[in-house]
This record gives structure tokens, sequence and C-alpha cells, in this order.
């Protein structure tokens, strides 16, 4: 008998159409670059809208770029002299203690309303879906409007006040007052971002298998803790990302501020972002303002990279 010939295990080429042999390599860069040209437009995308801005920005905190210089081009490297001018600034401390106050009295607030609505809307009872759809207002809303909604509820003679004299209170100038300027802001933000955090939540509980409550209720577990061992626990992935993406969008909020406030009175209610913005285009110190801007970017990370650090301990 002739012995047969040994057949490859793994054979390097494999047949294409026509008789076409194509080797398995090329072949595996073929479909890769196939893959990959599907992605490639939300590619461009990214690095065009999204990373070069951003590191047009860094780039520019690094300049001496003001009108001048600016317009001719000509922008020398100033090193961290832009930084250190913010540093010595005591508006940019004020915008920056207001900013974490901000953020984390809009959070926690928004975190609270949106959790307890989440645990009451677990019942079912009339006319629940359109209570859901009303709860949903403040958040579709345009900014603009809820801005001027607050700016006229906060204002001297607004309802606010008007309900205060009624009483008996004494009334109080909220938005042209250094102290209560930064809360009336505070109040506007949570009732724009609660309904974030109900939806993200509730979207959470809902996946909850009923069982697992019914398991605990017989068992004698009462409602809070079957809140603080099933709800709680089940729902930290989601927490993780409500908590994340809100710092994100609290931390570079500018638009409400700057229509209810405008950083006043006496640059008391700045944040950074409405700090930078007066930088950038009413001091038309550029590169300042790109400083500002970096700084903004690097709180937002810390604060997310703290909020992990909590949630993993």
């Amino acid at each position: 008998m002739k012995q047969l010939e040994a057949i490859p295990e793994h054979p390097t080429t494999v047949p294409e159409a026509q008789g076409r042999v194509v080797p398995r390599r090329k072949r595996a860069w073929r479909t890769a670059l196939t893959s990959y040209s599907f992605i490639l437009p939300i590619a461009i995308f990214g690095l065009l809208l999204l990373v070069y801005p951003v590191l047009y920005s860094l780039a520019l905190s690094f300049r001496d770029a003001t009108v001048e210089t600016y317009v001719s081009g000509d922008m020398p490297f100033a090193g961290l002299s832009n930084y250190a001018q913010s540093l010595a600034d005591t508006t940019f401390w004020q915008a920056l203690e207001n900013t974490v106050i901000f953020t984390f009295c809009s959070i926690l607030f928004q975190f609270a309303i949106g959790f307890l609505l989440t645990l009451f809307f677990q019942n079912r009872f009339p006319l629940k879906n359109v209570l859901i759809a009303l709860l949903l207002i403040p958040w579709i809303a345009p900014v603009l409007t809820a801005a001027n909604i607050f700016k006229g509820l906060f204002n001297d003679v607004g309802p606010i006040n008007q309900i205060s004299h009624l009483l008996g209170i004494p009334t109080v100038p909220w938005l042209a007052s250094p102290g209560f300027a930064l809360a009336a802001t505070i109040v506007a933000n949570i009732w724009i971002g609660f309904p974030f955090n109900f939806i993200l939540l509730y979207s959470g509980v809902s996946n909850i298998p009923a069982e697992i409550y019914e398991a605990a209720r017989i068992d004698g577990a009462s409602y809070w803790r079957r809140v603080g061992h099933i709800t709680l626990p089940i729902l930290k992935p989601v927490t993780v990302a409500v908590l994340m993406l809100g710092t994100i969008y609290t931390v570079k909020v500018f638009d409400l501020v700057f229509i209810m406030t405008g950083g006043g009175p006496a640059n008391t209610s700045h944040l950074l972002s409405t700090y930078a913005y007066q930088v950038g285009f009413s001091i038309l110190n550029y590169g300042q303002a790109a400083a500002i801007a970096t700084v903004i970017v690097a709180l937002i990370l810390s604060l997310n990279l703290f909020q992990l650090f909590l949630q993993r301990r």
C-alpha cells in the first residue's frame, strides 16, 4: 500500500472562488479591515469633534493667547503662567468652592429625590404612567425655560417672596444676595436633574424579579430591610452610572447659572464654567480661560475616580 501523505493539521491557505488560494493571514486582515471600516465614521467624528478640541484647549492653556496674539497667530509659549495667574485669583478659588458645593448638593438631592420616587412608583396605582410622564417635564424642558422660570420665582417681587410676605416672613433678595444666589441656582438645578436620576433608577428597579421581594417578605423582612438588602445592592451598577453621569453634567453646568445670576452678585455665584466664560469673553484672555477649562476636566475625572473608589470599598 502507498503511504498516505501527511495532511497539515492547520492549513495556511484557504481556497477562494474560481480556484484562487488566499493565505489565511491575508484573509484575516481583510476581515479585520472590513470590520473596522464600519466604525471609521464615528472614529473620525470623535477625533475631529471630541479629541481635537480637548487637545487644542490643553495646548492653548500653555500659550499667551490674548486678542492680539490670537489674531496675529503668534501665541508665545507661556508655560504654567496661565495656571499660576488663575491660582492667584481669589475669584477662581471662589468659583472652585462654588462648583464643589453646587455639584455635591445637586447630586445629593437629585439622587435622594429620584430614589424615593423610585420606591414610591414600585407600587401599582391608577394614573401611574401619567404621573411618570409628568415627572419627566423638568428634564426634557429646555434649560433656558427652566432658568427663566426660577429667575422669576426668586425675583424680588416673585411668587416666593410674595408668599413669604403673606406668611409674615421677611422677604429675601435671592438673586441679588451673596448668601442666597448660589442656593437659588442649586434649587433650580435639583428641579432640572432629579427626573434623570429617577428614570434610570426606576428602570433598574423594574428589572428586579418580584419573587425576591416576596421571598424576603415571607421570611419576615420589613420594607426598609428589603430596600437595604435587596434594592440597593442590586442597583449598585446603576447607582454608579447615575452618579458618574450626574457629576459630569453638573460640574459643567453653565447656562442655568449664567441666565439666573450671571455669576453675581460680586462674583459670589460663579462656577468654574461661568468664570472661564468671563475670563475668555470679557477679559479676553483665552489662554487663562483654557487653563480653567482644563481644571474643569481634571475636577470631573477626580470626582468620578473618587466615586469609583468609594463604590469598591
